[in-house]
């Protein structure tokens, strides 16, 4: 006789199922089977705990692949800049003096989320403007997308960014043209201003951001996240480590690590894999930017570092937004694999890996935003995973229409493109840049629609920009995200032998029109069997 399930979930709609198939019966944190519901209370036992679903659909939970989880939360308790609140740099410097003058001298104060396209003047704010709000506390603005951070005048003083500070190598240190004094606006320096900085925060402003964003996450069915940022290493895999002992932070994490960081990891034993299905190492992170002008690094150094990586047994995830950057990433990997295979290392080593129910790695473009179909070829070649943003479509895409050239504006996030193609594709946010909601992605991912209803396309022709199926785009916010871990086999689909992370979402979206998609809300988030959420009443 079948052992009893420890919980039933019943009278419900299945995502990707035998049509039959209404009920899932759960033992500990797996799925033991699925099937109608007459079959699945034949494993009901005397402690079985049953959940009737009223009909909703029961999705697999949302993988984000690719956001920043400290920075999501520091949005929790920052001031907030960001278009939809601040339009102009007075109101920007208005909001930072509020926080200020409930902040004790001497302090920190942090803001996030500002876009100068948004602002009247069309320009970052500098250190002068931020020294309006304040000259009494350290200031640090960050723009929404995580590439630039402006500090004011007592900020760099802490920072020891001084007129003859020499650029950081791969970020840039903006100076006036005329006197050579740096402005306040940093790019792509955020691991030097933490080293040099440290940590900013309390620790119960801190603990009270991770709270408030695990609810937030809880609420909109993420059950598991990539945490992206490439200069993570021992210290942050020690945070997370705490964040899940201090039971604050429910989601499953994989912590990719920066490519500098790897020898300090593998000092300590740790490589692609350690961990367990809560707490994981995931991917290599380098990132590949034009932010001097030309990218970095150059395609020679590119080459080296992908066969640094791949010999030290980590897979790769290549930060690569622009067209350039993008097909250089993916020629590098090719060329990187073919030297491998030409000095018979056709095989990560894995046999450190303590985590065996994964495949071999795959490797992955993070973001690939502009995307002609000149290098699709190339990309289904090299086998890559594209881990991409369509929400930023939705969130982005009014200002794209008027800001991107025209002949690369059908090009930007091309999903439809690269499913056809056959390429893997995994969804994300690349949150705090946008919010963590998938429906978004999901929507602008289906229609082409940005948040003002307009298609993303040169022409602006709603029906230019094709998008993929209602399916297609769930798969890739739960089982593409697995893919891209490489933990499929664990997740990423309701059936049985899979990890029980689920979610029950209000009526069934496949009945609605898409704009309805966009007010879609988790009734109830279950990870490893245990429900962590539930839509108060």
């Amino acid at each position: 006789m079948a052992c009893a399930a420890d919980l039933i979930l019943f009278n419900a709609k299945l995502f990707a199922s035998d049509p039959t198939a209404c009920a899932v019966a759960i033992q500990g944190s797996q799925i033991i089977s699925v099937g109608s519901d007459p079959e699945i209370f034949n494993l009901l036992g005397k402690s079985t705990e049953i959940v009737d679903c009223k009909g909703n659909l029961l999705l697999p939970g949302f993988v984000d692949s690719h956001c920043h989880v400290l920075g999501m939360a520091s949005t929790f308790t920052g001031v907030n800049c960001s278009p939809n609140t601040v339009h102009s740099t007075r109101s920007l410097i208005g909001a930072i003096k509020q926080r200020a003058d409930k902040t004790p001298h001497g302090e920190w104060v942090k803001a996030f989320g500002y876009d100068e396209a948004s602002l009247d003047k069309l320009e970052h704010p500098t250190r002068r403007d931020l020294d309006e709000a304040t000259i009494h506390h350290p200031v640090r603005l960050d723009h929404r997308s995580g590439h630039a951070t402006v500090l004011n005048t007592k900020g760099l003083e802490i920072a020891g960014i001084l007129p003859d500070t020499p650029d950081p190598v791969g970020g840039v240190i903006d100076r006036d043209h005329i006197s050579g004094q740096p402005t306040g606006i940093l790019y792509e320096l955020n691991g030097f201003l933490r080293d040099v900085i440290g940590d900013t925060k309390s620790d119960e402003e801190f603990k009270r951001g991770v709270q408030r964003l695990n609810q937030h996450l809880m609420g909109n069915g993420i059950t598991s996240i990539t945490d992206a940022g490439h200069t993570n290493g021992l210290r942050r895999w020690k945070t997370f480590e705490e964040l899940r002992e201090a039971n604050v932070l429910n989601c499953r994490v994989a912590m990719m690590v920066g490519e500098e960081q790897l020898q300090e990891m593998e000092g300590m034993g740790l490589h692609w894999g350690s961990g367990d299905s809560y707490l994981r190492i995931g991917h290599a992170k380098l990132m590949l930017t034009m932010t001097t002008g030309s990218l970095i690094p150059h395609y020679d150094d590119l080459v080296e570092r992908i066969i640094r990586v791949h010999t030290a047994g980590f897979p790769i995830a290549i930060h690569a937004v622009e067209e350039a950057a993008v097909s250089n990433a993916v020629n590098a990997l090719l060329a990187s694999l073919a030297a491998q295979s030409r000095n018979s290392q056709t095989s990560f080593n894995l046999t450190h890996n303590d985590a065996p129910y994964m495949p071999i790695p795959r490797n992955r473009i993070e973001h690939c935003s502009e995307c002609p179909p000149s290098i699709l070829e190339n990309i289904k070649g090299s086998g890559l995973v594209i881990s991409t943003q369509p929400g930023f479509l939705y969130w982005n895409g009014d200002k794209y229409i008027e800001s991107v050239d025209q002949d690369l504006l059908s090009y930007l996030y091309p999903i439809k493109e690269l499913s056809k193609f056959g390429i893997p594709l995994s969804f994300s946010s690349d949150s705090p840049v946008i919010p963590p909601d998938p429906w978004c992605g999901i929507y602008s991912a289906v229609t082409g629609l940005s948040k003002g209803g307009k298609s993303v396309t040169a022409s602006g022709d709603v029906m230019m920009r094709q998008g993929i199926t209602l399916e297609e785009a769930l798969k890739a916010y739960s089982y593409g995200g697995a893919f891209a871990e490489g933990t499929e086999g664990l997740k990423g689909h309701i059936r049985a032998g899979q990890l029980a992370d689920i979610i029950l979402i209000q009526t069934n979206p496949m009945d609605l029109d898409p704009k309805d998609w966009l007010e879609t809300e988790a009734l109830l988030t279950m990870i490893g069997g245990k429900i962590v959420w539930e839509k108060p009443v």
